[in-house]
């Protein structure tokens, strides 16, 4: 019989990938409801949104929170990359049949892959913690990050978040007026 402490420990490692699943497909499914597409690239998005925050990290080496801005600025650059592609590239293909915005989305992930490789190269890239993410907690006799503990935390407030904006608030019946317009 495994020892109870790896169970838990394997069980939040579980958990840690399952919420970052979950705000990899929340925000895909917002993506599908809202504008009706099926969008292939939305991980290439967030693939971006890593490099640039890396990026960001390394130009703002001497600004305190440094990596809180780099996220903060990585975020808003892969939102303007995002609609811009919408504004100019899936707007024209709303009114085609799905598999026009398949095949475009597709296209997308090669396109945006060979562009991170042209400008990053292949080569691993690592972001260093901010100190209130570093460290460890001890569970049990066994330490678990802590940077794991607060993604494990924040999966159930974003989903929470999510539920209470859309159904909830003016701007989420906005919002949801605007995909049953269609």
């Amino acid at each position: 019989m495994p020892d109870p402490s790896f169970l838990l420990l394997q069980s939040l490692n579980g958990l840690t990938y399952a919420m970052f699943l979950f705000l990899i497909a929340s925000g895909l499914s917002l993506i599908f409801g809202i504008l009706g597409i099926l969008n292939f690239a939305h991980g290439s998005l967030y693939m971006l949104g890593a490099y640039f925050t890396q990026q960001f990290v390394s130009l703002f080496i001497d600004v305190p929170g440094q990596f809180w801005w780099a996220v903060i600025f990585a975020s808003l650059t892969v939102a303007a990359l995002g609609a811009a592609i919408e504004r100019f590239f899936l707007r024209h293909l709303y009114a085609r049949e799905e598999l026009y915005q398949l095949l475009f989305t597709y296209a997308l992930v090669l396109i945006l892959a060979d562009f991170a490789k042209v400008i990053w190269g292949t080569g691993q890239f690592s972001v260093s913690r901010p100190a209130l993410l570093k460290g460890a907690v001890l569970i049990l006799d066994q330490y678990f990050p802590t940077y794991n503990l607060v993604i494990i935390f924040l999966g159930p407030c974003i989903a929470f978040t999510f539920w209470f904006a859309l159904l909830r608030t003016s701007w989420g019946r906005k919002i949801r007026a605007a995909a049953l317009d269609r």
